[in-house]
């Protein structure tokens, strides 16, 4: 070394230094910059995975309350309770009954449990709005969980005030009582 010249010697440092900065980015610095990717982008999955987490966490617990409250409905429900009976009662109370043109009742057995659904389809020919509107609502708004699933309206025939209308309704049963 004490052979070389000064000017040797600057370039034979500054190779070296290049040579140890450019390893250093080489095996080091590039290395680093790929796993800190790497982990941003396994942080960034991990944040949307928690986040659907939460979600389906919130879904269970809106269907556990729906379905505690489903049951304390068919605890309270009458034990003779069916959907057609309860439609035709409401239907006499608010004035409708006479213009049922069909009511068909149908039920779905719900898989591996103890509940069906209990469906009818109801049709009324040529009923006031307002005769319309309270028929539903006493529906809705009963303590027995019944819930439109459908509503279609049409005009009846030639006259302005009145309406056909197309229903369904439905609410969960035991599948006892079914």
């Amino acid at each position: 070394m004490n052979s070389l010249s000064h000017r040797e010697k600057n370039t034979l440092i500054t190779g070296t230094v290049l040579a140890a900065v450019f390893l250093f980015f080489q095996f080091v610095f590039l290395p680093l910059l790929d796993k800190k990717k790497d982990l941003e982008r396994i942080l960034l999955v991990e944040k949307q995975s928690f986040a659907q987490i939460k979600t389906l966490e919130k879904q269970y617990r809106n269907t556990t309350q729906n379905l505690d409250m489903q049951r304390k409905i068919l605890e309270t429900r009458a034990t003779d309770f069916t959907l057609f009976s309860f439609l035709d009662f409401q239907a006499e109370k608010s004035g409708v009954k006479s213009h049922i043109d069909y009511m068909r009742p149908l039920s779905v057995d719900l898989e591996d449990g103890p509940y069906a659904i209990a469906k009818i389809k109801l049709k009324l020919k040529a009923i006031y709005l307002n005769n319309l509107t309270e028929f539903i609502r006493r529906v809705e708004t009963s303590e027995n969980g019944i819930h439109t699933v459908s509503l279609s309206l049409s005009p009846a025939g030639r006259e302005k005030n009145l309406l056909d209308a197309a229903m369904e309704f439905q609410t969960l049963i035991t599948k006892e009582s079914n």
